[in-house]
């Protein structure tokens, strides 16, 4: 799809984590670039659903979201199996999926995205249980209760550091698990503090990735289980951090891909899927290759 963009739906969270003109910066970027647009307000789980789905029957040239990955999940959602490609401006506090594309944080920059023919479009994968989807991925355990202890009345309060102030909580009470993963036809039964189910690698500040290997348009999902909490963790993270390597020490993290992944705990775990709490492991997670195709920087 290299035609310029006619017509855009806007959907725009309203809780995201920014504070800035966002009506009056993305109506002089469309008026300049001669694209019509219109925009709607969530205000309740599951209205970006709705809103992508009105949009794909309004015959729009692309849906785009203002939000964070919470909202790009619910946009996701109601695009799915269309046509429809997908604009990211990013407005949360964290912007996972913005970062691992390469969209400016900037709202202004990532608008002129739009504008620029001939556009430069990634195609992504995303991850699905029951009848959901996600677009960054699943933690179990110690990642799950990092993310539920940064909730938004937190991340409004001390932003990224709401997530570092969260993991020294969640660290306290973090307690070992034994976990069942199936992934395809292979089966493994380790010990660890956290399992990931990971679509995108990146960690949503800075372009800091959980492994530079995670790629969220290779047609598979990614599992990764921190065994243990010491010095060799801190190690891993540091140079996790500033090398953005995978430091091949399997005592302490393993990793695995598959099309199709089965988790069981031995204790019961706090999850997590895109930020929200679920209230159990899905019993089956699966990838959908190239499901949906999201406007990138041409470099």
């Amino acid at each position: 799809m290299n035609k310029k963009i006619e017509k855009i739906h806007l959907i725009i969270n309203p809780a995201a984590g920014k504070e800035e003109a966002i009506l009056h910066i993305f109506n002089i970027a469309m008026k300049e670039a001669g694209i019509k647009w219109e925009a709607s307000i969530t205000h309740k789980k599951g209205d970006g659903i709705l809103y992508a789905k009105t949009a794909v029957k309004q015959a729009v040239d692309a849906v785009a979201v203002y939000g964070g990955d919470g909202a790009l999940m619910e946009a996701v959602s109601g695009l799915i199996g269309t046509e429809i490609p997908l604009i990211i401006l990013p407005g949360g506090s964290t912007n996972s999926m913005a970062t691992e594309l390469g969209i400016p944080d900037d709202l202004k920059e990532a608008c002129s995205l739009i504008t620029r023919v001939p556009l430069k479009w990634k195609t992504i994968d995303v991850g699905q249980f029951d009848d959901r989807y996600f677009i960054t991925g699943l933690s179990i355990g110690f990642g799950a209760d990092l993310v539920k202890g940064a909730d938004r009345e937190a991340k409004n309060k001390n932003g990224i550091l709401a997530y570092f102030f969260s993991a020294a909580e969640a660290l306290k009470r973090v307690r070992r698990t034994r976990y069942h993963i199936k992934v395809d036809s292979n089966e493994f039964m380790v010990r660890g503090l956290t399992c990931i189910v990971a679509n995108s690698g990146n960690l949503g500040f800075t372009k800091t990735s959980l492994d530079k290997h995670i790629d969220v348009s290779d047609g598979l999902l990614d599992v990764v289980i921190v065994r243990k909490a010491n010095l060799n963790l801190l190690k891993h993270l540091i140079i996790t951090l500033l090398k953005r390597e995978r430091p091949h020490d399997y005592e302490l993290v393993q990793h695995w891909q598959g099309k199709e992944i089965s988790i069981t705990s031995s204790l019961k775990q706090v999850v997590q899927c895109d930020g929200e709490i679920l209230d159990n492991i899905p019993p089956l997670i699966k990838v959908l290759p190239a499901a949906i195709r999201v406007i990138v920087p041409k470099q």
